[in-house]
C-alpha cells in the first residue's frame, strides 16, 4: 500500500465548479475543503448503507476498535468485502494471493452532511440537481491513479512477481 501512496500521491486529480461549490459548504473540516487529492485511510464495509455526522461517528469508533486506535475512517463501502471473501477462497485454493488485494477506493460523494444541513437533506441533494457532481471525476481519478499502479507493476514485474512492492 505505501508503495502504491507513493507512487500516486501527486496525482493531478480532476477539480469542477460543482465540487468546488459542494466542498465549499464543509467549513470547519480542512480535508473535506481541498481539491481532490489522494489518501490513504481505512474503509469501513458494511452491509448498511449509512449518511449523516451521527452515523460516521459510528463509523469512525468501528474503525478504531478494528485498528486497535490506529485506522482513521476515510471512506465507506461494501463491495470491497465481497472481493476480499472470494480472494482469501481463491488464496486457500492456491489460485492467487490475497495479500496482494490493494483497493483504491475513489469519492463522489460525501458521507456526512455540510454543517447546519441535515442527514437527509444532504443524502438527497446531488439527486435533485443534474447529477452527482464528483461521479465522473471519480471515475477519471480511479483510472489516473490505478493506471499508474498497474503501470509500476509492470515496470517491475521482474521482481515482483516473487514479491511484493515496496517504497
Amino acid at each position: 500500500m505505501e508503495w502504491a501512496y507513493q507512487l500516486t500521491k501527486d496525482t493531478e486529480l480532476q477539480d469542477t465548479a460543482a465540487i468546488q461549490k459542494r466542498r465549499a459548504l464543509y467549513a470547519g473540516y480542512p480535508n473535506a475543503q481541498r481539491p481532490p487529492f489522494v489518501l490513504k485511510g481505512d474503509q469501513l464495509a458494511a452491509m448498511t448503507y449509512w449518511h449523516g455526522e451521527i452515523l460516521n461517528e459510528w463509523a469512525n469508533e468501528w474503525v478504531k476498535y478494528f485498528t486497535d486506535g490506529e485506522g482513521e475512517f476515510v471512506t465507506s463501502a461494501m463491495e470491497d468485502t465481497g472481493t476480499y471473501g472470494s480472494l482469501l477462497w481463491l488464496d486457500r485454493a492456491g489460485k492467487a494471493e490475497v495479500k496482494r488485494m490493494l483497493v483504491l477506493r475513489t469519492a463522489s460523494s460525501f458521507s456526512m452532511q455540510w454543517p447546519g444541513d441535515d442527514a437527509a437533506e444532504s443524502l438527497s441533494g446531488e439527486k435533485l440537481g443534474p447529477g452527482y457532481s464528483a461521479y465522473i471525476p471519480s471515475l477519471d481519478a480511479a483510472h489516473r491513479v490505478g493506471n499508474r499502479v498497474l503501470h509500476g507493476l509492470l515496470e517491475g514485474w521482474d521482481i515482483y512477481q516473487h514479491e511484493l512492492p515496496t517504497p
